[in-house]
């Protein structure tokens, strides 16, 4: 990435050289084509107006004053000069006529030759030509003799100029007699010469001159180079030494088909760093860095996630098995444990047959109810470890509901009376007479409801109701008002409705949202006015071996696992449970589902047991819910 960014910064700078170097190249080549036109213009000015005249039209004056004014036209020219033809012959008549003699290049007398080409017309910038000989200097005898063959402008190779000694190059015009076909010959062309117009070109100067008016002048270097030899080019301006090596070669064309001239630029200073393939390529490695930590990172931690849910599996495989062991234990040790105390029961109640005495008959009664209180025990741990190991399964026959209530109620009869509580029972006529489910586990359920309120109700009553799930929903709020003011023994009772206002099979109409049309719904409540549960304590109710308070099981003899067992009834028969209580005055609700198909009767009775463990714990109003 660096590479790539490193290269388009390179190749930007390759163009940005170019460009520049361009826009020299085209002035330079502009102006110098500008100088060489107007030069050749007046080689026919010359010819036109001089030559040919008995009277000369132009003389020094004349020609200095027009060059003069003329020389915006030729910018990159430091002068120009007009060398005629004379030859050795005609010498002494014209250094009599011109009034000075002719002169070599070194301004020394000219030796004999064939002919000679005096400088008569020069701009005053070059006046110190006037009267040297063109033919004497070797680049201007060149120049001049390849100039009037070709009749073309021609140029020297650069060389060191007179008075001034800086670089330069002449470009020189031949001055004919009379007009010539394009196709002379240079025989022809030499026999018609007249003179010689020379331009000369201080480059150092000029190119200076020309590269000032550019914004970037600092910003490059530009070297001129005469490349006729290729082999050993010869450099016309600009320096040698350079710290760039980056460079852009444009060739010139100055119009001299023999002459071959280049200008090579570079830039001034070295690149700079290129701090956008830096930048770019630091912070891709960072991210790639990042995103390479983030995703060793996210494998190491799916790594250890993964070790650890095989661990939990394993611990979860464990525990499971040790739930099943426990539970196993508990089904064993239950049931080898009940099979003796029945015959002990057995025994015991053969032994009441035979003749006691009084004292002998109370030990016996004694040890009989210990017994079956030991047998009650057995057999709700067993329920427990068959509900947790998931192997407790309910019954679908039909049952009479009334009859099972004043089953329980009768049991209870002797103990409510003993306490001066109250019992009651109210089942509405709308109520179904036979209902199907399990009726052991509804009379559980039932007697372990009725057995937590006569265990904590000292005082009132203990009513339990029976109705559809119509009647109650259509009570209005003045007789729910009513009736929780005018109780059975006068003790007031929170509203019953709060009990079962969680149940989410209810809809707002009363009926249960989940019902087919051949099914109805029933509430059954029980409310009782014993000493309530505290706030604190009711988010563990359910809680198995945990009871309301420690010296519950103090006073009242109890394992704490009659509620749990209830709760885990209720969810077994998909019902719902709740209660409300306030201590002092508490209500219970169980919510049940009956009807002739088993499944419902099993969520009711789900719900009565949720019931009878919530009246176990408080005096509350309690309701069950049952379809049938």
């Amino acid at each position: 990435m660096f590479s790539f960014y490193n290269h388009h910064a390179i190749e930007k700078r390759k163009v940005t050289l170019a460009s520049m170097c361009v826009e020299r190249a085209r002035m330079l080549q502009d102006q110098f084509n500008a100088s060489m036109t107007h030069v050749q213009a007046i080689s026919i000015l010359i010819s036109t107006f001089h030559h040919g005249k008995n009277a000369l039209a132009i003389d020094q004056r004349t020609f200095a004053k027009y060059t003069e004014k003329t020389a915006f036209e030729r910018p990159l020219m430091s002068g120009v000069a007009y060398a005629i033809r004379v030859l050795h012959l005609e010498r002494e008549k014209f250094e009599r006529q011109q009034g000075w003699s002719i002169r070599k290049m070194k301004f020394e007398p000219s030796l004999v030759q064939e002919e000679y080409a005096p400088v008569i017309l020069a701009q005053d910038t070059v006046a110190h030509m006037v009267s040297l000989d063109l033919l004497s200097g070797k680049e201007d005898c060149d120049n001049a003799l390849r100039a009037r063959e070709s009749g073309k402008g021609v140029l020297t190779t650069p060389f060191r100029l007179l008075k001034t000694n800086r670089l330069g190059v002449i470009l020189t015009f031949a001055v004919y007699k009379r007009d010539l076909p394009s196709d002379a010959t240079p025989k022809d062309r030499v026999e018609a010469t007249d003179g010689y117009l020379e331009g000369i070109f201080d480059i150092e100067s000029l190119a200076e001159n020309l590269f000032q008016q550019f914004a970037g002048k600092k910003t490059i270097l530009v070297n001129l180079y005469d490349t006729t030899n290729r082999s050993q080019p010869i450099s016309m301006y600009g320096s040698e030494v350079y710290v760039d090596k980056l460079e852009h070669v444009i060739a010139l064309n100055f119009g001299d088909p023999l002459r071959n001239h280049e200008m090579r630029c570079r830039f001034k200073h070295k690149a700079p760093l290129s701090w956008l393939a830096i930048t770019t390529t630091g912070s891709t490695l960072v991210i790639t860095l990042l995103l390479g930590y983030i995703v060793f990172a996210t494998m190491n931690h799916m790594a250890k996630v993964q070790e650890e849910y095989n661990r939990m599996v394993e611990l979860k495989k464990k525990a499971e098995a040790a739930d099943v062991a426990k539970s196993q234990f508990l089904s064993t040790v239950s049931h080898e444990i009940r099979t003796p105390m029945h015959g002990v029961l057995g025994i015991l109640d053969i032994l009441l047959d035979t003749d006691l005495d009084v004292t002998q008959q109370d030990h016996v009664r004694t040890a009989q109810a210990s017994g079956k209180t030991l047998v009650s025990l057995l057999n709700e741990v067993l329920d427990q470890a068959k509900i947790e190991s998931g192997k407790l399964d309910l019954e679908s026959v039909p049952f009479d509901l009334r009859a099972i209530m004043d089953d329980v109620l009768s049991l209870f009869s002797g103990k409510s009376q003993e306490n001066g509580v109250e019992l009651a029972v109210y089942i509405s006529h709308h109520v179904p007479d036979m209902l199907i489910g399990d009726p052991g586990r509804f009379r559980q359920i039932i007697t372990n409801l009725m057995g937590n309120l006569i265990k904590f109700t000292e005082k009132g009553h203990i009513f339990v109701t029976v109705h559809l799930v119509e009647e109650v929903m259509e009570t209005t709020d003045i007789e729910r008002e009513a009736s929780s003011r005018n109780t059975l023994s006068g003790f007031p009772v929170p509203d019953k409705r709060r009990s079962w206002a969680g149940f989410k099979n209810i809809g707002q109409d009363g009926r249960n949202c989940s019902l087919s049309p051949d099914r109805i719904s029933v509430i059954v409540s029980v409310e009782d006015t014993g000493e309530g549960i505290p706030q604190e304590a009711q988010p563990r109710i359910f809680t198995p071996f945990v009871q309301v308070g420690s010296s519950i099981s103090r006073k009242q003899a109890g394992t704490g696992i009659g509620l749990s067992i209830s709760k885990c009834l209720v969810t077994l028969m998909d019902g719902e449970l709740g209660f409300v209580s306030i201590p002092k005055v508490a209500a219970g609700a169980l919510k049940r589902y009956g009807s002739l198909m088993w499944s419902w009767l099993r969520v009711a009775r789900r719900h009565s047991l949720f019931s009878s463990l919530l009246t176990h714990l408080m005096p509350a109003s309690w309701t069950s819910k049952c379809l049938q």
